[in-house]
């Protein structure tokens, strides 16, 4: 029973992740919409459920709990997600991966991150209020 919830849940993820990527050439801003930014965020801790957010910058808001604290962090690296550092620290060294994906636009430059931690404490130091 546990292994058929456990792939379930992966089957789910996976289907939300492959929604997100399909959707996105059809996001495209048009032509002189370059104000403001749209990320869609999907986080799948490997061992759990899949959970996805919307962030949008100017106006700060979307389907994201933090949204004014995400914008302002990816505003202080210009959208470059790989550029985050939120909270460099120690961490526990147990092995729980969490892959974190997230595409749009950051005003007119489009985003592509993806990335795989060994811990969610990893995830949370490294990205901070974005995820």
């Amino acid at each position: 029973m546990t292994l058929m919830l456990t792939a379930a849940r992966r089957l789910a993820a996976l289907g939300l992740c492959a929604a997100a990527a399909l959707a996105m050439p059809f996001a495209a801003l048009p032509a002189g919409a370059a104000t403001g930014a749209e990320l869609f965020i999907t986080v799948t801790p490997i061992a759990d459920g899949a959970y996805s957010m919307r962030l949008t910058c100017d106006p700060d808001g979307g389907l994201h709990p933090r949204p004014e604290a995400a914008c302002a962090a990816l505003r202080d690296v210009d959208g470059h997600i790989d550029a985050l550092d939120a909270d460099p620290g120690p961490c526990p060294l147990n092995i729980d991966p969490v892959r974190v994906e997230v595409a749009g636009y950051w005003y007119d430059m489009p985003v592509s991150y993806r990335a795989e931690f060994p811990n969610r404490c990893v995830m949370e130091r490294k990205l901070g209020p974005l995820v």
